[in-house]
């Protein structure tokens, strides 16, 4: 393959991950988060059987601390970060909810320091102080808007904690296990937990939310499995191999804001506020800040 090729590559990531955040907005009109996440990572543990096959075979020399690690990535990258986000476009806007998202290379950096110890330097610090500021600023309108958008700020968050989570602990298991054993795993456990909280929490109707879905509605959730869980994903990982991990940042996380906005207005006809701009820029410049170390 070309030596660019990787780099065009996690730019189409980016364009998949940035329509993800208005496709799943549409989609959530007629699904629950609960219900989007758990058919989302059902169908796409399906897609990757042939390759979890294989994988059990191997699972069996993994050792118990990398055991552990696959399930806390499971459940930050296939529960946690997809039913808080989810819950945060159920009342904000696409590109707001993206771009808290799109700081999660700055958590990313907080919690290798936390967890492995890497060094956090001065102007990382800086740089983590700029995105946390932008994400206030996206927060002080969402609150002019009434308590529903300040809690959906916070799911914001707590989603972008979980994918920061999830990012570090992939690092770690992308250098020790294949690609797809990873994805795999991730894929089945992910969906394996959400329907122990459907059952936990007798959420019965997720069983049967697909019977209530019409010909868009399975667009968009299809969309979500093919591209979004699946496609992406696999490019991301192959892109991480072979680009530096601060220009696969940039290309990954920066241009989706841009996609989501274009979207959201074709697919809603929803502009993108002064204010949102104001605060995805900064957000944006403290993860430069950060990537420039």
């Amino acid at each position: 393959m070309k030596a660019w090729a990787p780099y065009v590559l996690l730019v189409i990531v980016s364009a998949i991950w940035g329509a993800h955040a208005v496709v799943g907005a549409a989609a959530l009109q007629a699904l629950t988060p609960l219900a989007l996440s758990t058919w989302r990572y059902t169908f796409t543990a399906v897609l990757f059987t042939p390759a979890m096959i294989v994988t059990l075979q191997r699972l069996k020399q993994v050792s118990r601390q990398d055991m552990m690690l696959l399930l806390v990535a499971s459940l930050c990258s296939a529960v946690i970060y997809p039913l808080f986000f989810y819950r945060s476009l159920n009342v904000l806007p696409p590109v707001e909810s993206l771009l808290i998202v799109n700081s999660a290379p700055v958590l990313t950096a907080l919690f290798a320091y936390l967890l492995y110890h890497e060094r956090l330097s001065k102007q990382q610090l800086i740089g983590l102080s700029i995105a946390l500021f932008g994400v206030m600023v996206i927060g002080s309108q969402a609150a002019a808007r009434g308590t529903g958008s300040l809690v959906a700020i916070g799911d914001a968050v707590i989603g972008t904690a979980a994918f920061a989570l999830y990012t570090v602990i992939s690092r770690k298991l992308y250098s020790r296990l294949p690609l797809f054993d990873v994805l795999a795993v991730i894929s089945f456990v992910g969906a394996f937990m959400l329907w122990l909280l459907v059952f936990f929490t007798q959420s019965w109707s997720v069983a049967s939310a697909l019977t209530t879905l019409n010909t868009a509605d399975w667009i968009s959730l299809l969309f979500i499995i093919l591209f979004v869980s699946t496609i992406a994903y696999i490019l991301y990982g192959y892109g991480l191999a072979r680009v530096p991990g601060a220009v696969s940042a940039a290309l990954t996380f920066y241009p989706q804001a841009i996609f989501a906005a274009l979207l959201q207005w074709i697919w809603f006809g929803r502009d993108v506020t002064l204010m949102t701009v104001i605060g995805g820029v900064i957000i944006l410049s403290g993860s430069v800040v950060m990537r420039r170390n």
